[in-house]
């Protein structure tokens, strides 16, 4: 049993007790994945298995870890999140896209609004007519497949605080996490299947065998080793990290003003921090972008403090998942995964190939993978399918980028899903919802539409 006697929740010494536990399960998970070739294969995050460890020796299972450093180390994604979305604009120079992109980028942004609606619409009426009546859900689970699965851990770890006090639905939080890693898993080997699947019938642009974990790199040993980030600044002056670190801090600080002003404004201080602590990040780097300051940004140590950040989340949020919350909701659990996964292959095999004029098996590909589980699964999927990166699936994604990940797939709309689900109820967000994501695919065949399209790209 750790001692937890002379520990209390209060004191920051804490913090490094439950970062250092993490850390511990991250290493482990780490050298377990490196070892067991299945694993490889299966492309599971460390994280994610950092976290089933952890859940194993929680008081659910095991018991080495009580349940109050659990409930503690349960914390940390809240804050965590604030961190990744601070990061997530941050160092964002401004892209110049070609007109030959233009069609495939503006076809893919309502590939991606209409299945974000989609996933809220569906899970809303599945609680209006199942869900709630025959097993007595929340309508607030109608909400937890675009958290989860388009939004991810890290939104459904910040989404967590929300259900708590916000919307005094506690289960919601561990929900959250539990439709995540649904996600993320049919993500990974749902997205496999389907490039063997599309090498198999000749709709792979440029993969012609079938796809296997066993040739990625996944250790660089010294002199085949990529920079993670470059100098800004000397370190004479400041170390790099820590200038970044004060400007994602500035970052946090703008959030916190937005979420103060606004519950000033309104009366209203139940807004979460981290979609705001997002658009202050934007307000700083639109600032910085116009002057010299630019030159002080990498956008490669905003992404690897992100990432250290999103690492921390995943373990703590999925070692303090409550199990028997997870258990006394299963079956809408697996009903609603069942059905979003199932219009999930819909939009990957129907809407693609049908909107997309270049590469649709690679475009589709990498928005199945990152609303299914984050943005790194869809590229994971995109190098298996394209793996020298031949074709501008990635660009025009990233293209996409600005006019979506603010707002759905963990922004400030997948935010408020479950305020809309409270004032209208599962039946009309149900309803509203996929009108607009049927109104948005009647859209794209009005002015998008390939009238004689081929699945078959070889």
């Amino acid at each position: 049993m750790i001692p937890v006697e002379n520990i209390s929740s209060s004191t920051m010494g804490n913090l490094l007790y439950y970062v250092a536990i993490v850390g511990l399960l991250l290493v482990v998970a780490t050298l377990i994945r490196l070892k067991v070739p299945l694993l490889r294969k299966a492309f599971t995050p460390a994280s994610l298995l950092a976290g089933l460890i952890g859940l194993a020796l929680g008081p659910y299972a095991l018991g080495v870890i009580p349940q109050d450093m659990m409930s503690s180390i349960g914390t940390l994604p809240t804050h965590m999140i604030t961190v990744v979305f601070a990061c997530m604009l941050l160092g964002v120079k401004k892209q110049e896209s070609g007109k030959e992109v233009f069609h495939d980028a503006a076809a893919g942004l309502g590939w991606l609004w209409s299945n974000s609606f989609m996933q809220v619409g569906v899970a809303s009426l599945l609680c209006a007519v199942l869900f709630t009546p025959v097993f007595g859900g929340n309508p607030l689970f109608g909400s937890l497949f675009e958290i989860g699965f388009a939004g991810g851990h890290g939104t459904a770890g910040g989404m967590a605080s929300v259900f708590k006090e916000q919307l005094n639905w506690a289960d919601g939080a561990d929900l959250a996490m539990t439709t995540a890693t649904i996600g993320l898993l049919c993500g990974i080997f749902g997205g496999m299947i389907i490039i063997n699947y599309g090498v198999r019938k000749k709709y792979t642009k440029v993969l012609t065998e079938p796809a296997t974990g066993g040739t990625t790199k996944e250790v660089f040993p010294e002199g085949a080793r990529e920079p993670a980030a470059h100098m800004t600044i000397s370190q004479d002056v400041v170390e790099p990290f820590a200038f970044h670190l004060g400007i994602i801090g500035i970052s946090i600080l703008i959030g916190r003003i937005i979420v103060w002003g606004f519950a000033q404004i309104f009366g209203y201080s139940g807004l979460p921090l981290f979609p705001f602590a997002m658009i202050g990040g934007w307000l700083l780097n639109a600032i910085m972008q116009r002057t010299s300051l630019r030159d002080l940004l990498d956008r490669n140590i905003f992404q690897r403090i992100q990432g250290m950040a999103l690492e921390i989340l995943v373990v703590g949020a999925m070692a303090s998942i409550k199990i028997p919350v997870v258990l006394a909701y299963w079956a809408p659990l697996l009903i609603g995964s069942v059905v979003i996964i199932a219009l999930m292959v819909l939009w990957f095999f129907w809407l693609s190939p049908r909107i997309f004029q270049d590469c649709w098996f690679e475009q589709g590909i990498i928005r199945f993978g990152a609303f299914t589980g984050v943005a790194a699964v869809g590229y994971m999927l995109l190098r298996t399918a394209d793996p020298k990166m031949e074709t501008e699936a990635g660009t025009i994604y990233a293209l996409d980028c600005p006019l979506m990940s603010p707002f759905i797939g963990g922004g400030l709309v997948t935010t408020a899903y479950p305020y809309i689900i409270q004032s209208f109820g599962a039946l009309n967000t149900g309803l509203i919802f996929c009108a607009g994501s049927i109104a948005i695919i009647l859209l794209l065949r009005v002015l998008f539409w390939n009238r004689n399209f081929k699945k078959q790209q070889r």
